[in-house]
């Protein structure tokens, strides 16, 4: 194990020691604090009972113990788990089965009367804040206490060679959720790559709230620290809150999903917030309307930078450079070191400029899904392409478009497919819509009838005719919404996208 993530910590700490690493709320942390604590968490481990096949668990929200945790981990060489909070517990109980937690790192906030037989199924619990530790059972401490255990003796975790650095599971929206295998070399190389693209550097302050346990806040913590730059850790996914860290923080740097910034700037329009010190929103997790991204990039004033990538890909595939800006709608340029190939249903490439599967090779793409052959075996081709499901086209300088959306989301509606991307797109133009999403419902003349799900601005108004008249002006006649439903909000998973099934299901 090369340790990448805690030698360039290492090296941060001895060149600037003072230089803040972590901000968490009124904590927090410089390199050559972070360093002690990474290493302190890493020796302690030797002092619980761990096997060949032990994994570490963390259940946090965005605090400083989930990176001290799983940097720490890393360093020992204890494959790591972390688990979205946000899932039911029939969700959690089958990732933490199926991967063989046996130690958790857990915030007091999750300990409740009817969570304790979920936490005390775990031999090993490490505490993060104030709770009843008995009522946790054996093999229970308070974070504080377990870093005092540390012996300052580095021995690396013996485990099996086909256990993977890390397991990050897909949010199980369409089934039970999938263990992406993927390695600490992976993110390594996938920060470079996304660093050829992005100028990220120690005079950087970037807001972390975007969920650690997703593969956007996980490479975003992990690029931002290899760079030697400020993390500031939000644990409120809120636009006020946001726009407050900004201004009292100084932010550079703003990752954040397409519908935060939609809400994000319709609080800002109404004052209040300084946030001159941007110098780039990063967009990704979802498409972001052209509409939306030339909004944020002319009421902010900042850079808009696009992005696309997967979980399963450790995760950027692609995103727009610093030095050009962003181009609307597109994702931007592949990395470096990435092969994207746009292929059709026959399974021979496209031509440049049609439409067809993005597929993906490169050393980024996961080694496959933990104990899961069958979804391995049809997301992954023998020599190593990985099938994203999204479909795009690229342009002759490389940059990627990201042209109809997911393939299992297209809408057949009397014999023609029906991308729900670009009327979202059209949709997204209209001054009083906040969000809209579109569906395809069963329909006994058509096969499916288009449904788009809208939620209006605050004080704004816009009748279904008027909708409609509106899509039709900027869309052929059979991509214009057969129904228009009114929503106070949509569903979302834990980093803002919107989850279509639930809206299906609905």
């Amino acid at each position: 194990m090369a340790h990448e993530f805690y030698n360039h910590i290492k090296s941060y700490a001895e060149r600037t020691p003072d230089h803040l690493a972590i901000i968490d709320g009124g904590d927090t942390l410089t390199y050559k604090e972070l360093l002690e604590q990474i290493e302190s968490f890493s020796t302690a481990l030797t002092g619980l009972k761990l096997g060949p096949n032990s994994k570490l668990g963390i259940f946090c929200l965005n605090q400083k113990e989930y990176i001290i945790a799983f940097l720490g981990s890393l360093l020992k060489g204890l494959p790591i788990v972390p688990l979205n909070f946000l899932l039911g517990p029939d969700d959690l109980v089958f990732i933490a089965k199926n991967s063989g937690i046996d130690t958790l790192v857990v915030d007091a906030l999750f300990i409740k009367k009817e969570t304790l037989p979920f936490f005390q199924m775990f031999p090993n619990k490490i505490v993060v804040g104030e709770t009843d530790l008995e009522a946790l059972g054996n093999g229970t401490l308070a974070f504080e206490k377990f870093l005092q255990n540390s012996d300052r003796r580095q021995i690396p975790h013996e485990r099996e060679p086909s256990i993977p650095d890390t397991i990050f599971y897909t949010s199980g929206t369409t089934g039970q959720p999938k263990g992406v295998m993927l390695d600490e070399k992976q993110f390594e190389i996938n920060c470079e790559g996304f660093l050829a693209h992005l100028d990220i550097s120690e005079k950087d302050r970037a807001i972390v709230a975007l969920p650690l346990f997703h593969s956007f806040g996980n490479i975003m913590a992990l690029v931002l620290l290899r760079q030697g730059a400020t993390l500031i850790l939000l644990r409120q996914f809120a636009p006020k809150t946001i726009l407050a860290a900004v201004a009292e923080h100084e932010a550079t740097l703003l990752p954040l999903v397409p519908t935060l910034y939609s809400f994000l700037i319709e609080i800002y329009a109404r004052g209040g917030y300084d946030v001159s010190s941007l110098k780039a929103c990063i967009s990704g997790g979802a498409s972001l309307p052209d509409a939306l991204h030339l909004k944020v990039k002319e009421i902010l004033g900042t850079a808009v930078l696009e992005g696309y990538g997967l979980t399963e890909t450790s995760p950027v595939i692609a995103v727009n450079e610093t030095s050009r800006g962003g181009v609307p709608g597109s994702v931007g340029p592949v990395l470096p070191n990435l092969k994207v190939k746009i292929m059709a249903d026959s399974g021979h490439p496209v031509k440049q400029g049609d439409v067809g599967e993005i597929w993906v090779q490169g050393e980024t793409v996961m080694r496959g899904y933990w104990k899961n052959p069958e979804e391995t075996k049809m997301i992954l081709t023998p020599d190593g392409w990985l099938k994203t499901g999204d479909l795009g086209h690229m342009d002759a300088e490389n940059h990627l478009f990201i042209s109809a959306g997911r393939i299992k989301d297209l809408i057949i509606r009397a014999g023609e497919n029906v991308a729900p991307l670009a009327i979202e797109n059209a949709l997204m133009n209209h001054p009083s819509l906040m969000e809209a999403a579109v569906i395809g419902v069963p329909d006994d003349r058509l096969g499916e009838k288009v449904k788009a799900c809208v939620v209006l601005r605050e004080g704004a108004s816009a009748d279904e005719q008027a909708l409609k008249k509106f899509c039709r002006e900027r869309l052929p006649a059979f991509m214009v919404p057969d129904i228009i439903e009114y929503h106070e909000s949509l569903p979302k998973n834990a980093t803002g996208k919107i989850l279509k099934t639930q809206l299906r299901e609905s």
